[in-house]
């Protein structure tokens, strides 16, 4: 199988490409940087060059691909809300190449504020008050027929997915 990564050399998606092409899959992974891009190359993973801003690139990464993992998001939060909506965009212009098949998109939603005072499980709903709507948008689209899933990571993937892109 042939999977498009978005964020495949982040903390999480580093090691998601690796156990992919482990498990004998072909991966395209987003890169848009030099640097970013020879990191791909070393994993053994192909590179797709561009951004989760530019829609074009996510399209035709989706394209090409038999399924896409959508790991990237940009952790600055002093810019919070502008990159939960530059997710939402990148979700639904992966979204729209999908949509005319039957190649299915997983993202990456939370779990911090989803059942404030107890424990979250799977059979909660998603978190549609929050900024990031990364879940609810995997949802939407699934509701017109996209096949779609969600990984929920708990906070600490976040702390560490800040730390691990912060300048040393």
């Amino acid at each position: 199988m042939r999977v498009f990564v978005t964020g495949a050399t982040g903390f999480v998606g580093s090691a998601v490409v690796r156990d992919l092409i482990a498990a004998g899959h072909s991966v395209l992974g987003l890169a848009r940087s030099e640097a970013g891009a020879a990191s791909l190359a070393a994993m053994g993973a192909e590179v797709h060059r561009g951004s989760l801003e530019d829609h074009a690139s996510l399209r035709s990464g989706a394209a090409r691909s038999d399924g896409v993992l959508h790991l990237g998001f940009n952790h600055d939060f002093s810019k919070f809300l502008d990159n939960c909506e530059l997710d939402r965009r990148a979700i639904l212009a992966l979204g729209e190449e999908l949509k005319r098949s039957a190649r299915p998109l997983i993202v990456t939603g939370g779990v911090a504020l989803l059942a404030p005072g107890r424990l979250a499980t799977e059979d909660d709903p998603s978190a549609r008050r929050f900024p990031r709507v990364s879940e609810a948008v995997a949802e939407d689209l699934a509701a017109q027929g996209l096949r779609t899933a969600v990984v929920r990571l708990p906070p600490s993937t976040m702390a560490k997915t800040t730390m691990a892109s912060s300048p040393s």
